[in-house]
């Protein structure tokens, strides 16, 4: 598989896309936390479905990249790597239209935002970001947080234990297979079929409309 990967293989791409596409745009939808000269900042992700969607191509489309497929090393967890694209992918945005960007980021000192976009490094990974502001932007993580809900409670008993250790718990998929009762054989075919399921699902709710089930961004 990492030999197929490496060379960019379609089928080998088609299938990194469908497992960590889910993973990747529930990152950019929640936000993070980095460091610019010395404050502590929060991007508090992206909301609206056209912006999230263009970030969730772009990642991959870097990531599909000959470079970047040939630097992964297949001993890092690939979910690490693909979401280290992401988050440069967002800062090196901040920094090219800190303008336009500037209201989905906050400080935490109170001051304001100029030339804050300089010097941008990493806060460590599973930070929580803060609640968005604004009437609007309340508005859709309200919407999210209601979608991601009715996806939740859709599910049958076992796959809801086992989707919201994976996910929300944050458990590896041995561990999230034990907690449903599940062998390891079917906590990865459960997992596959949730991530499909979840995907689809929020297509047909308006958001990542652009990301088939199958298909991975074309590379030239």
């Amino acid at each position: 598989m990492l030999e197929a990967f490496r060379r960019g293989d379609r089928e080998a791409l088609e299938t990194v896309y469908e497992e960590y596409a889910p993973l990747v745009a529930s990152f950019l939808a929640r936000g993070f936390t980095f460091v610019s000269k010395g404050r502590q900042m929060h991007f508090r992700g992206y909301h609206q479905p056209f912006d999230l969607e263009n970030t969730l191509h772009e990642t991959f489309a870097r990531a599909f990249g000959e470079r970047a497929r040939l630097a992964y090393d297949g001993l890092t967890p690939y979910r690490r790597y693909v979401i280290a694209i992401a988050r440069n992918l967002v800062l090196s945005e901040l920094r090219i239209r800190e303008l336009a960007l500037s209201q989905l980021v906050t400080v935490d000192d109170g001051e304001p935002l100029e030339a804050v976009f300089d010097s941008m490094s990493e806060a460590p990974v599973g930070t929580t970001p803060p609640e968005e502001g604004g009437a609007e932007g309340a508005y859709l993580l309200r919407e999210l947080a209601s979608l991601y809900q009715q996806f939740v409670d859709q599910l049958e008993p076992n796959q809801r234990v086992f989707f919201v250790a994976r996910f929300e718990d944050g458990m590896t998929q041995v561990e999230s297979g034990r907690c449903a009762g599940l062998s390891h054989m079917q906590s990865r075919s459960l997992e596959k079929k949730l991530r499909r399921q979840f995907l689809r699902f929020m297509q047909n709710h308006g958001y990542l409309e652009r990301c088939s089930d199958r298909r991975a961004p074309v590379i030239s």
